[in-house]
C-alpha cells in the first residue's frame, strides 16, 4: 500500500461514516447477524466489493483464514479500514483502491464476492457482474444485499430483487437462494 498518499481528514467524512456503519441500513441487523445467515467457509477467499468503512470486511476477516479483499473507490474509506484493523491486529485484509476492472485480482481466484448496498449505484451493472463472474472460481458465489424499492418513493434504490435476478442470470450466474433477513432487505446468493 502507498502510505504516502494524500488523505482528507476523517472529520470530513464523519456523516458518511456514521451512515455507512449504521445497522439500520441493513434492517437493524448487525454485520455479524447477517453473516451468520450466509454460507461462508473458513477457507474462503473473499472480496468485499464497495467495502466502505469495513462494515463487513472486519467481521469477515475474523471468520476466515484466507484473505479478505476490501475494494473501494474512496481512499479515505480504505484508510479507515486500515485504521480499524490495527487495534485487533488483523492481518488477512488486503486493501484495493479503484474499480473492479482495474484490480489486481485474477480470474477464477475468489470463492465469495460480497456486495452490500452498492450494486444499485452502478450503471450499467451488466459489465460489472460479468467481471465478478470471471473472478469467481467455479461454484463460487456472489452474495448481493440490497433494499427492495418502496413503491412511489423518490429516493428508492433502483434495483428490485427480480431485476437483479434477471441481470445476474444474464451474466451467467445461477440464483441459488433469495431471502429477506429484514423487511425490505433482500439477499441474493448467485453461483458461478
Amino acid at each position: 500500500m502507498n502510505h504516502a498518499e494524500k488523505r482528507e481528514p476523517m472529520h470530513k467524512h464523519h456523516n458518511k461514516i456514521a451512515y455507512l456503519d449504521d445497522p439500520q441500513r441493513n434492517g437493524g441487523l448487525t454485520a455479524e447477524a447477517l453473516l451468520d445467515q450466509l454460507h461462508i467457509q473458513k477457507s474462503d477467499r473473499i472480496l468485499d466489493f464497495g467495502a466502505g468503512t469495513g462494515y463487513f470486511t472486519l467481521p469477515l476477516s475474523q471468520r476466515i483464514d484466507d484473505t479478505v479483499y476490501a475494494l473501494d473507490t474512496d481512499p479515505a474509506m480504505l484508510a479507515l479500514i486500515r485504521e480499524k484493523a490495527q487495534a485487533p491486529a488483523i492481518e488477512n485484509i488486503e486493501l484495493l483502491n479503484g474499480e473492479l476492472t482495474n484490480s489486481a485480482l485474477a480470474e477464477d481466484s475468489l470463492d465469495v464476492i460480497l456486495a452490500s448496498l452498492v450494486l444499485h449505484e452502478i450503471t450499467p451493472l451488466g459489465p460489472v457482474l460479468d467481471n465478478m463472474h470471471s473472478l469467481l472460481k467455479p461454484g463460487g458465489q456472489l452474495i448481493a444485499i440490497e433494499l427492495e424499492p418502496k413503491t412511489g418513493g423518490p429516493k428508492a434504490p433502483r434495483l428490485t430483487s427480480s431485476g437483479l435476478e434477471q441481470q445476474l442470470t444474464g451474466s451467467g450466474f445461477k440464483v441459488a437462494e433469495k431471502f429477506f433477513p429484514a423487511p425490505s432487505l433482500y439477499v441474493l446468493v448467485a453461483r458461478k
